[in-house]
Formats: C-alpha cells, sequence, structure tokens
C-alpha cells in the first residue's frame, strides 16, 4: 500500500499504523516527521488513475524500523504501557516490540522497574537489507532473554486442567507475604515468547535462571493486554 504521490520520495519512519480506522505512516520531511495517509491499491489507483501503483520492495526497512545511526533501536522490559502512551511522542510501537524507540529519539528518565535495552539492526536483520520474520525476531529476544513484558507476543498455552511440559527463563520475581509466610510469584517465559505465572511458597528461583518444567494449567488469563498461562503444580524436569 503506498502514500499519496507527494511523499513517495520521503523514507518512511516505522510501519504503518491504524487509526480512528484508516491506515497511516510517518514519513521523514525536511521539516520533520509527519503522518500521512498509507493508502490501498484500490485507494491510490482511484487517486491516480492513470498511475501504476508504485512497486514497495525497495523501501529501507532498516530506517523504517527507526535502525538510524549508530544502528540500534531502544527496546523496554517491564511494564512500559502507560508511560509510552503518556510520553507517546518519543515511541514508535508494533507487534514485534510493543513500544520502543528509534537511535535518534531520547526519552525522559524512566519509571522505576523498567530496563531499557538496545538492540542492534545486525541482530534481526536479514536478506536484501530487510528484518527477519517476526517469529524468528520473537524467538531470538526470548532466546536472549530481551522479550518485552508486554504487547500481544504470549499466547495462551495448553487446555485448562492438563499437563504441559517446557523450557522457560525465569523473566521476573515478586515476592509477597501471606498467612503462610513469604508467597512468590514468578513470570516464566519460553522460547517462542509465551508468559507462564506461578505463584508459589515452596519454590524459590532467581530471576534469569532456565527451568524445564511439568506444569499443570490452572487459568487463561488476560494480564495488561497479554495472554498469561497461570500455572500450578510445576515440577522440575
Amino acid at each position: 500500500m503506498p502514500v499519496a504521490k507527494t511523499y513517495e520520495s520521503f523514507p518512511q519512519c516505522g510501519e504503518p499504523f491504524k487509526e480512528s480506522g484508516r491506515m497511516y505512516v510517518l514519513v521523514e520531511t525536511p521539516k520533520g516527521e509527519k503522518k500521512v495517509r498509507w493508502y490501498s491499491d484500490t485507494e491510490y489507483q482511484r487517486m491516480y488513475p492513470s498511475e501504476e501503483v508504485p512497486d514497495l520492495m525497495d523501501f529501507d526497512a532498516r530506517y523504517a524500523f527507526g535502525f538510524r545511526e549508530p544502528g540500534y533501536i531502544t527496546i523496554y522490559r517491564g511494564d512500559i504501557t502507560e508511560f509510552a502512551e503518556e510520553h507517546h511522542e518519543f515511541f514508535w510501537h508494533n507487534l514485534t516490540f510493543n513500544y520502543y524507540t528509534p537511535s535518534h529519539i531520547q526519552v525522559p528518565p524512566l519509571p522505576e522497574g523498567i530496563e531499557a535495552i538496545k538492540l542492534k539492526w545486525e541482530e534481526v536483520q536479514d536478506h536484501d537489507n530487510r528484518m527477519k520474520p517476526h517469529e524468528e525476531v520473537i524467538k531470538y529476544l526470548a532466546t536472549n532473554n530481551l522479550s518485552p513484558m508486554s504487547g500481544g507476543i504470549s499466547k495462551f498455552q495448553g487446555e485448562v486442567g492438563t499437563w504441559i511440559e517446557t523450557e522457560v527463563t525465569v523473566e521476573k520475581k515478586k515476592t509477597s507475604q501471606n498467612h503462610f509466610g513469604e508467597k512468590r510469584a514468578f513470570r516464566l517465559v519460553d522460547s517462542e515468547g509465551n508468559v507462564y505465572i506461578w505463584e508459589t511458597s515452596a519454590k524459590d528461583f532467581e530471576t534469569n535462571m532456565v527451568l524445564h518444567l511439568k506444569m499443570k494449567v490452572k487459568e487463561h488469563k488476560e494480564i495488561d493486554g497479554e495472554e498469561c498461562t497461570i500455572v500450578w503444580y510445576c515440577k522440575e524436569i
């Protein structure tokens, strides 16, 4: 889907996005970034009946996704959503990276509990200056403990009441007190970016530990817009 001819020569600053039922994209103009319509092929041909729809296969993916000099973007581990929406002028957003910042943008001081991580273009680059498929990037982020903690990556796993077995990384631990003593809630992430929540008083693990667990699915629950699998009766294999 192309933009109007007026903006065809300007670099695109990120992926197209939907707003009020229409598609838009940011382009870099001499006066700064501007939001313009991202037309369907049908809309474009209606506007310019004598023109062919432009071939968009040669766009610079590195630039479009914000990997400008020195060639990285900043992704965030933690619940960045509220802060990013409040300071939306500093953030871009897509399904793969959730809220993130191109290398040329400096954000205000981050809230406590949010970790900024630099992701280099070479880590996600595919052939012909394109980015690897979404699933490959998500797996790379999860395998290297870089996964953002929200953004719709995770999917519900297993059926409620059944057992599942997988290798997970302890991404976060939260400790609280109850009538029986200390209770810990672990946020676990597998290699595909799926999130599991396990609350227990019997076990304790440090963050970044890798565990091979057999666990029973207690519940499927959406937390902050993210599909999480709540598990219990977890056993190390």
